[in-house]
């Protein structure tokens, strides 16, 4: 079989994808032939009844139109691919925080010492919402800081974990959370799944972080309780309509430019290589991972896909 890939590539990566599959077997963007699986990283992409197998190089794929796709084809996602830089991510965000980073970088740099008490992660409960990839990586790393770690997913829990949930357990969850981390896929049912009530419901000095998709939070129920509520911090590495962001001035609000994927080389490497593995058993006739449950998505009309 061979891999149309349908959007630029460094040479680094090409690398990798030859190294993992063989040379002649990639066809390489911009060239466009025919092939029987496609690499892809946005919606732009063919859907000839032909096709075996497409295979994002993101981890999410709710910006692509997953109906228009033959029903025989296999479309994969490359969620986990991010995980490590993610979770980093996640951690520089609630450090940021716990720690009053910003502020007191700000002091500082005005020439004020005002040195302030900080909040320790030692002790606190951390709710995990999605327990894929990015869930339990965060969890290991919350462990490091001895942490109470509960959390909600579908897969089955690790040791990492001191309670494990359905989500008609999220409300529980929420309640009794320090940290909330919201590492859920969109679907038709993630939706505006946290809205102000359970924003509301948050303990004192909570923190609530996205690194997941913004529309899983309802943004007007959001901005409403961030205002009712100015001892929550929202922390999040996504936001609408990106990059035409608004309403993002927002006092208890910690926010990134949609970074935590990494996109440097070092993290792009583990998805390129993730990627093309996946090709490779589905090539080999070997179980093949993500596999998309297409009836579980819509699209969603975004100029920047993220990863």
């Amino acid at each position: 079989m061979r891999v149309l890939v349908t959007f630029p590539v460094d040479e680094k990566y090409k690398r990798i994808g030859e190294e993992m599959l063989g040379k002649g077997i990639i066809i390489w963007y911009p060239v466009r032939e025919r092939a029987e699986i496609l690499l892809v990283n946005d919606d732009n992409f063919s859907r000839e009844n032909d096709i075996k197998m497409i295979q994002t190089i993101t981890a999410g794929v709710d910006h692509i139109d997953l109906g228009s796709i033959p029903k025989e084809t296999v479309v994969c996602s490359n969620a986990g691919a991010y995980s490590i830089s993610v979770a980093e991510h996640t951690f520089a965000l609630i450090l940021t925080a716990m720690k009053n980073i910003i502020e007191k970088n700000s002091e500082m740099k005005r020439g004020i010492f005002n040195s302030t008490p900080t909040r320790l992660l030692y002790g606190k409960t951390l709710g995990i919402i999605g327990y894929g990839g990015i869930g339990k990586r965060v969890a290991k790393i919350a462990r490091c800081f001895e942490m109470y770690v509960t959390a909600i997913g579908r897969n089955s829990p690790d040791d990492n974990v001191n309670e494990f949930h359905g989500i008609e357990d999220i409300e529980n969850l929420i309640k009794k959370s320090d940290i909330v981390v919201i590492s859920i896929p969109l679907t038709k049912y993630t939706e505006n799944l946290i809205k102000k009530d359970l924003i509301l419901s948050m303990r004192r000095g909570a923190l609530l972080l996205n690194v997941a998709r913004p529309e899983i939070v309802k943004k007007e129920d959001l901005i409403y309780a961030l205002n009712q509520r100015p001892d929550i911090t929202y922390l999040s590495d996504v936001w609408w309509n990106e990059p035409n962001v608004r309403d993002t001035d927002i006092p208890n609000a910690i926010l990134t430019p949609h970074n935590a994927g990494g996109k440097s080389g070092e993290a792009m490497e583990i998805a390129f290589r993730q990627a093309f593995g996946n090709i490779k058993n589905f090539i080999d006739g070997k179980d093949v991972r993500n596999i998309v449950k297409r009836d579980e998505y819509r699209k969603i009309d975004r100029r920047n896909t993220g990863v």
